[in-house]
């Protein structure tokens, strides 16, 4: 029997490719994405493996039949390799037709339901796509679309825009028969980098590196056997789906999509389903907590609770800890790492036993066959004394095979194994790891640096902030100066004064905002992160300048 391969695997021109010579074990078709879904079928056959909150579920003999039906329906139009979009709201649909893609050795592309018409077309033109399989009530937006009489359109309603099929007519006309497993080395789905700096670059991950993510998570979020995920990431935010959902369906566990999202409604899915796992952004670290705190009862199935996305205040986690305990985890990883998580705390970290000296402001320690390190601008490693700032590389099994189409980018992003994340922090001695900020959101004032989420942990401990995002303004005398956008909550008479005074007795003066500006929300992209770059965007000039503080330092 051959137990290992050695001839190099590469992809079509202009697109990333994963070159390697050295002798690796073979994977065998249970080592998939659909083959998760095959093995737990066979195991499991009638336990759910997905549902809609409060609405229609699969077991898993039903997931591995109709997405063997979907991915041999796909393959009577295209070849291994190509491209299908998605343009689809949470669905137990997208779930699938991520399934049947992987299955057929196809690519998916999806498309944030946030997008308008014109944001849609842009990334469509930029893309390869054969297919768009369509949300009914998107229907107004895809008839628009350039082009899109030369797609295969899919619709999950009844409305026939320029004749597309409907979801489930369209599965019908495959075979319940398994296909050939994928090289797992090909691209499967691509991702959209956070977008915060600029437009953002497509995403290549394989099926090796989106397993190998599975994996990893499985182990770093103590997941059980027939662990139940309560959802609440978006499909259109891909690291979520790719670390999340095969995490599941590798352990025989069922997922439930939660919907419209809130707070309240996630305890009550989580209470309803007795759910074991579940995810929490930012943005609603807060208000998640003081739920709990009225609401106890309603996390008593949960093991664990994933906090990521962005940086939070670290006395906000310590306030979520208060009333989660050990399981809270609080990790770091990105779309190119599969959604992988690079670093993370562990239950020994939040019960007291962390070799951290504030575990609430650390990411933890690097995860199972993962590497990072701090290293200055010209690639040297850095003290791990943690204080030293430099940007942070890691090295892991799920990474990316490289940017879609742009390999001067993945040039510049990877280097023997290594990728350059743009993130800066440090590594203390135990080898916790701390971020700082995005390198490209560090603002340099008169020769100083200021990393934002410092500032911005400093103006939200006013009692008067619900929310804030701090970024670089154009100023005549500094370069550069801090300006800092503000939700106040309701009702509060809280002023641009009120923010410069608190900020003077917390952080230097150059770190103090000399801009503040009063918003109603702030923006953020799919993954909750707020977008600096609209920010800036938006209010260059600054509207508006604070007192006659500007300049003063």
């Amino acid at each position: 029997m051959l137990l290992f391969e050695s001839s190099p695997v590469t992809a079509g021109d202009g697109h990333p490719s994963v070159e390697s010579t050295e002798r690796r074990p073979m994977q065998t078709p249970d080592l998939t994405i659909g083959g998760f879904v095959t093995v737990s079928a066979r195991r499991y056959p009638d336990r759910v493996a997905l549902k809609l909150a409060d609405g229609p579920s699969r077991t898993y003999a039903e997931l591995d039949e109709r997405t063997n039906r979907l991915a041999n329906a796909l393959r009577a139009h295209f070849r291994p390799g190509e491209q299908v979009s998605a343009w689809l709201d949470d669905s137990l649909e997208f779930v699938e037709l991520f399934l049947a893609v992987a299955k057929a050795g196809l690519v998916l592309l999806p498309i944030s339901t946030r997008y308008t018409a014109r944001e849609a077309a842009e990334l469509l033109d930029r893309s390869d796509a054969r297919a768009l399989c369509f949300s009914a009530r998107l229907a107004d937006k895809v008839e628009p679309l350039p082009g899109a009489g030369d797609l295969l359109l899919i619709t999950l309603g009844e409305e026939r825009v320029l004749g597309a099929a409907r979801f489930e007519d369209f599965l019908a006309t495959g075979s319940s028969s398994p296909l050939p497993a994928p090289d797992p080395d090909s691209p499967l789905i691509i991702g959209r980098s956070s977008g915060t700096t600029g437009v953002p670059k497509g995403v290549a991950l394989t099926h090796r590196s989106v397993t190998n993510a599975a994996r990893m998570n499985a182990v770093t979020w103590d997941l059980p056997a027939g662990s139940v995920c309560a959802f609440s990431g978006s499909v259109a935010f891909v690291a979520t789906v790719t670390a999340t959902i095969p995490a599941h369906f590798l352990l025989g566990g069922c997922v439930v999509m939660i919907g419209q999202w809130s707070v309240e409604r996630l305890l009550g899915i989580i209470e309803c389903e007795a759910a074991t796992y579940s995810w929490l952004p930012t943005p609603r670290v807060a208000e998640f907590a003081a739920a709990v705190t009225e609401r106890p009862a309603s996390i008593a199935s949960l093991r664990t609770l994933v906090h990521g996305g962005s940086k939070a205040a670290p006395a906000h986690i310590a306030s979520l800890h208060a009333v989660v305990g050990e399981r809270l985890i609080e990790g770091w990883g990105m779309t190119e790492s599969s959604g992988g998580m690079v670093a993370s705390t562990t239950r020994a970290d939040m019960a007291g036993r962390s070799e951290a000296a504030d575990p609430f402001a650390s990411v933890g320690r690097p995860t199972v066959d993962c590497a990072v390190e701090v290293v200055d601008l010209s690639g040297q490693p850095l003290r791990h004394d943690g204080s030293t700032v430099g940007e942070l590389v890691i090295k892991t099994p799920s990474l990316m095979a490289g940017y879609w189409g742009d390999p001067d980018a993945t040039r510049a992003a990877m280097h023997e194994g290594w990728y350059r994340t743009g993130d800066l922090g440090s590594i203390d001695p135990a080898g916790y790891v701390y971020i700082s900020d995005r390198r490209t959101d560090l603002i340099v004032s008169g020769g100083m640096n200021v990393y934002p989420s410092e500032v911005e942990i400093a103006i939200a401990e006013h009692p008067d902030v619900k929310d804030v995002a701090v970024f670089g303004a154009p100023d005549e005398r500094w370069g550069t100066t801090v300006a800092a956008a503000v939700v106040a909550r309701s009702g509060s008479a809280l002023t641009a004064d009120d923010i410069v005074t608190h900020c003077r007795e917390r952080i230097a003066g150059y770190k103090k905002p000399t801009r503040v500006i009063f918003v109603d929300a702030l923006p953020t992209n799919e993954s909750d992160k707020v977008l600096r770059r609209v920010l800036r965007d938006t209010y260059y000039p600054p509207q508006l300048a604070v007192g006659n503080c500007r300049g003063s330092r």
